[in-house]
């Protein structure tokens, strides 16, 4: 594959994990009005930042990490950049669907 593509894919892979995380806070807080949120709302909210930091370093660095453990040091620098272009990609879109909206 393609540096670009897979560029694209991580990117791809990156905006639907956070849409799943958006869907899960439009959720949450129905079931948290029990007045139980005072002790779990932090716990899950710490537990799901550290779930999210994994997950979303995997993503963006999984295979470029791998690149650079096979020293192909340019490789690995280019699908980062890559990523990064298309993640900036997509915030734009969306900021600018937002705006037209």
């Amino acid at each position: 594959m393609s540096k670009p593509f897979l560029g694209f894919l991580q990117a791809s892979g990156l905006v639907g994990y956070v849409i799943l995380i958006s869907m899960f806070f439009k959720y949450i807080p129905k079931k948290l009005d029990d007045g139980s949120s005072e002790f779990l709302a932090p716990i899950i909210m710490l537990l799901l930042f550290v779930i999210s930091a994994v997950m979303s370093s995997s993503i963006v660095l999984g295979s470029s990490a791998v690149l650079f453990w096979e020293r192909k040091y340019s490789d690995a620098f280019s699908l980062v950049a890559w990523t990064v272009g298309w993640e900036i990609f997509y915030f734009a879109l969306l900021i600018t669907l937002l705006c037209v909206n």
